[in-house]
């Protein structure tokens, strides 16, 4: 089930990030902190066990922005990292490695490509789930 984090959560979100750094990034454990403060960190949880989580920010612009999002690799492929987003509001934007293989997943979940950036480590491709439009913003 999905819900959102508490700081007793912490230790196993950070588990969960440094196990896929390489992947995600490194995560920082007060950015958790602050994130569980502000009720922006969700997890997916089984029979006690956090199994995946979503590290999002909402901006004053009404764009919800995803830091990162996680699931346990036996935990894959079963609709978990959906039903996370499926609990951000929308709209939403986020960044992912062009070389990363999550690109097929927000594909086929329905996020829309916007561009692809260059950056000093990756190209970045950036895509829109919900409807930016609705809100008046037409850039980043």
């Amino acid at each position: 089930m999905v819900r959102l984090a508490t700081l007793d959560d912490i230790d196993s979100i950070k588990k969960i990030a440094d196990k896929y750094i390489k992947e995600i990034g490194f995560v920082l454990r007060p950015a958790l902190v602050e994130h569980c403060n502000k009720k922006t960190l969700l997890v997916y949880e089984i029979d006690g066990e956090i199994i995946g989580f979503c590290n999002y920010h909402y901006r004053r612009d009404g764009i919800n922005v995803i830091y990162e999002i996680c699931v346990s690799s036996n935990y894959r492929n079963k609709g978990i990292a959906k039903q996370l987003i499926d609990n951000i509001p929308k709209p939403i934007r986020l960044k992912c490695p062009v070389d990363n293989e999550s690109n097929k997943f927000y594909i086929h979940i329905g996020a829309r490509l916007i561009e692809t950036v260059a950056s000093k480590k990756r190209d970045l491709n950036i895509y829109e789930i919900g409807d930016i439009y609705s809100i008046g913003l037409l850039k980043w």
